[in-house]
């Protein structure tokens, strides 16, 4: 159980420092908030943008973005100066990638000497786990609650790595996917729908990603 509590709460400290970031970086380039949930779920507290939710394994920063708020994506809105989508495109690529930058940042603090390749393995890992939840996942979870017990910070240096090489993955619903997408989108105030299929097909493909990890851990966690 009190391994359990430490990844539970190295999770949610990685999870609220990463939407922190992006939060703050953005407003500092004067791109209104729209909302920043710290959590998952259900909302426990409103204050403002602000939500608390109920599972504190994750977070989100939405920003205002024009194409959310109009059906044609008009960039007529008069407001839209200060909306994500209408920023220059250097901005649009490094915003979703400033929340991971910290989250490495944390790893190659705490674990200097190993955290590059903590990151690097960690997309094979994440993906090899997610394909082979009775296995792989078995093999990296055992290996994970190794390091958790040797303390609390090598635990969070780990899964800092593991949580930014997680948001680099190509998916459009992830920092890394967002990213590319604005580097290489020829008509970012757009949504056709071959866009909108990718950002659909990306959002099963990490909930189906989400659900075997979490198969795979409810197994480890019942000796199965």
């Amino acid at each position: 159980m009190y391994i359990a509590l430490q990844f539970v709460a190295a999770i949610a400290l990685l999870a609220a420092l990463h939407v922190s970031v992006m939060a703050l970086l953005g407003r500092a380039l004067g791109i209104a908030i729209r909302e920043v949930s710290f959590g998952m779920g259900p909302t426990l507290l409103a204050v403002g943008a602000f939500r608390l939710r109920a599972l504190p394994l994750g977070g989100s920063v939405v920003f205002k973005d024009t194409l959310a708020q109009t059906p044609s994506g008009d960039a007529a809105d008069t407001g839209a100066a200060d909306a994500f989508d209408h920023q220059p495109r250097a901005v649009r690529v490094l915003l979703p990638l400033c929340g991971i930058a910290a989250l490495a940042a944390v790893a190659f603090a705490l674990h200097p000497g190993s955290a590059g390749a903590s990151l690097a393995n960690g997309f094979v890992q994440i993906v090899s786990g997610g394909l082979a939840p009775l296995s792989i996942a078995q093999q990296l979870i055992n290996g994970a609650t190794r390091v958790a017990s040797l303390g609390f910070l090598p635990l969070l240096g780990m899964l800092a790595a593991k949580c930014a090489a997680l948001n680099l993955l190509p998916l459009a619903s992830m920092g890394g996917g967002q990213a590319l997408l604005a580097l290489l989108d020829p008509a970012p105030r757009e949504t056709p729908p071959w866009k909108a299929w990718l950002l659909q097909a990306s959002v099963w493909l990490l909930l189906a990603l989400a659900l075997s990890w979490a198969v795979a851990i409810g197994l480890f966690v019942t000796g199965r």
